[in-house]
């Protein structure tokens, strides 16, 4: 079967699972035809080492066996429908998976299924998807597997508001193909990708380097000591985890972890080649002080973490939006380009045409390409050309392959063309590292889309936030049955007092407690020597720690993972939160509440401006929660998905709003040109 042909039969699985009460939104259903698909892939492949093992005469042991293969459970010896098939997917196949162990693979196939779920709620429903999939041959004639260009054909289908949730996670196969082809990975070298997503760079750069295993060692080395990933989300490293394992890479090595919660000051993990595409227009809080140039901008913190994750000779492809080429008044922006100038070579800069992620985001987008060899001469710009008399990429004319063609031909020259031109590394200093450059020898009159390109820009803009709208309004007005049990602090929160006798050779980490909720940074590293005070006490990950002083000012937050172990004076309290009846998360955003800095209020004494926090006082404050820690659970996934939404509604506000702008303009250009 094509690719196409493929994506049509799993778009009618997802017109399916639409009728299915769990499965409504696009998260839902491809979440739920996620793992089905590797379930029967898998099963394909394990049929194809046992037909394989059975010629050489050898044994193979299964690592889905006997009632929980696919074709077994979903055969029509059994025909389990309605209600006898929700059961034996939830009571039995989901605990089986859950549980397997005894080898890597078996440990992998129990990590999907601890971090995904049966979504589906109709029994019958979920039948009729099985056996869609079930005629469905996952091994193309014209490609090899790839999850990737089967998403792709999938998002085709969907309407914008659909895919935004799913766009944040998936870079088009070509692109990423393309930065793999020009990093060139070699046999024996490490392949990083810090935002990991569904693996799509992984998976490339997999299929790169096969042709260059000639040995059984070779391939062993591939296998398991050569792709390395982190992602922080359950769908997207679930995603790329089957990935990897149904493209041959039998033990990938993901973690499930935020990226930029590393500390980059003691950064044990450095690889020979990085390929990424970081999420844009995030925000992040409380983990700044794991950075040299600390910001709250996502896309800046990540090229920081891959300038340091680099081993000396290696090599970066990085996706960015314009916005940080063009930043040249943040000092976070500033300073981490300057350093990528003075410690790096930024050799290319690729500047890829309106709608080369389309329909993912209309963001404008450039690929960084640089290597730790020493510092930046001079850059080379390329533009991506659109094809003669198109606008724009979109979702049904896509970039391709054969868009990348001119560029790969001056990769290695100095060439100028109409295309591409060369920067000096003094030209960017005398910009205070601003890198918007545009081709010397081009009109510097910004050309404005036509009446009927604004229009469509505006809607398109108009459509991504009201989808985002709905997404927001379907979190607010879900309803969580819960039964709320009434605690004081007392019972939630356990005093700490790990004592400390400070050593002067020891280096030691000191914190600040900022007001106003702003959280805990890290204040200085210091000798022992340099301590005054000998006795001190350490404070741990998860904690929290408050000011005695200015609690009733907002000096409280929760300990990040970067200052587990930093001392503290008598002049700050350290409380472990009670995990048998609290989320620590949960916990987290109660504490960004005006309830709890009430508390704090309403618990200090003394003298108009020298307040302190009575801790009798404190503790026996009365707070309502939710008895059941599960249920906590579910709240902060919908807090997290709330914030996430929130500032990606703000930036597309941006956008709408710039479009809106250019509305007059684009019309007065009408006007005086002639063309009414």
């Amino acid at each position: 079967m094509t690719n196409n042909s493929i994506a049509n039969k799993l778009w009618s699985a997802c017109n399916k699972m639409r009728q299915d009460p769990g499965t409504t939104g696009a998260l839902q259903y491809v979440e739920q035809f996620s793992w089905l698909l590797f379930l029967k892939v898998y099963e394909e492949i394990e049929n194809e080492h046992e037909a394989k093992a059975a010629f050489e005469e050898k044994k193979y042991e299964r690592n889905i066996s006997s009632d929980f293969r696919w074709s077994v459970w979903t055969g029509k010896d059994k025909y389990l429908t309605g209600p006898d098939l929700l059961t034996f997917v939830q009571s039995k196949l989901f605990p089986h998976l859950r549980g397997l162990s005894g080898n890597r693979a078996k440990e992998i196939i129990g990590e999907i299924f601890n971090n995904t779920q049966n979504r589906m709620e109709d029994g019958y429903i979920l039948r009729e998807v099985v056996d869609v999939m079930a005629g469905v041959d996952f091994f193309s004639d014209e490609d090899s597997f790839a999850i990737s260009s089967i998403y792709e054909g999938l998002f085709s289908r969907m309407k914008s508001s659909e895919i935004k949730p799913l766009s944040e996670f998936h870079t088009p196969r070509v692109i990423a193909r393309f930065m793999t082809e020009m990093v060139a990975p070699k046999l024996g070298q490490t392949v990083y990708d810090p935002c990991n997503g569904p693996a799509g760079f992984l998976t490339e750069a997999y299929h790169f380097m096969r042709p260059q295993a000639k040995t059984i060692a070779d391939n062993e080395k591939l296998q398991k000591e050569t792709y390395y990933g982190k992602e922080l989300k359950s769908l997207p490293f679930v995603l790329g985890m089957m990935n990897m394992i149904l493209n041959g890479i039998a033990a990938p090595n993901i973690r499930k972890t935020n990226t930029l919660s590393i500390n980059l000051f003691n950064l044990a993990e450095k690889y020979d080649n990085i390929l990424t595409n970081p999420p844009f227009s995030g925000t992040v809080r409380g983990i700044e002080s794991n950075f040299p140039y600390p910001s709250a901008q996502t896309e800046i913190l990540f090229l920081q973490h891959c300038m340091r994750s680099l081993k000396e000779g290696g090599r970066c492809a990085i996706v960015f939006p314009e916005g940080v080429l063009f930043e040249n008044q943040d000092s976070s922006y500033t300073n981490t380009k300057k350093e990528l100038l003075q410690n790096f070579n930024l050799h290319h800069i690729v500047r890829l045409p309106k709608g080369a992620f389309a329909p993912y985001t209309p963001i404008n987008t450039n690929i960084l390409f640089f290597q730790k060899t020493g510092p930046t001469k001079q850059i080379h710009f390329y533009e991506l050309p659109i094809p003669d008399g198109r606008k724009n990429f979109t979702k049904t004319k896509p970039i391709t392959n054969e868009h990348f063609d001119e560029l790969k031909k001056l990769w290695n020259t100095t060439e100028t063309t109409d295309r591409s031109w060369v920067i000096s590394a003094d030209e960017v200093v005398k910009r205070n590292y601003s890198l918007d450059f545009r081709h010397p020898n081009r009109s510097s009159i910004v050309e404005l889309p036509n009446s009927k390109e604004i229009i469509k820009l505006v809607r398109d803009s108009f459509e991504l936030m009201e989808g985002l709208f709905d997404e927001i309004e379907q979190y607010l007005l879900r309803h969580i049955d819960c039964e709320y049990e009434e605690y004081t602090l007392s019972k939630l929160l356990l005093r700490r007092k790990d004592k400390i006798s400070i050593e002067d050779r020891q280096v030691y980490k000191r914190v600040t407690v900022k007001m106003h909720g702003k959280g805990i940074v890290l204040r200085d590293k210091v000798r022992g020597d340099g301590v005054g005070t000998k006795n001190q006490f350490v404070i741990s990950q998860g904690h929290l720690l408050m000011s005695k002083i200015d609690a009733r000012n907002g000096a409280f937050g929760i300990v990040p993972k970067e200052l587990d172990g930093a001392i503290i004076t008598g002049n700050f309290w350290d409380y472990e939160v009670n995990t048998d009846l609290l989320n620590p998360d949960f916990f987290a955003f109660l504490t960004q509440t005006n309830s709890f800095l009430d508390f704090c209020i309403g618990s200090s004494r003394g003298a108009t401006n020298r307040q302190y926090l009575e801790e009798r006082l404190f503790l026996a404050q009365k707070i309502k929660i939710p008895k059941d820690i599960k249920i906590q659970g579910k709240i902060v996934e919908n807090i997290n998905g709330l914030a996430l939404r929130s500032s990606q509604l703000i930036k597309y506000g941006g956008d709408y709003k710039r479009r809106i702008d250019s509305i007059v303009p684009v019309f007065l250009e009408k006007v005086f040109g002639g063309e009414l």
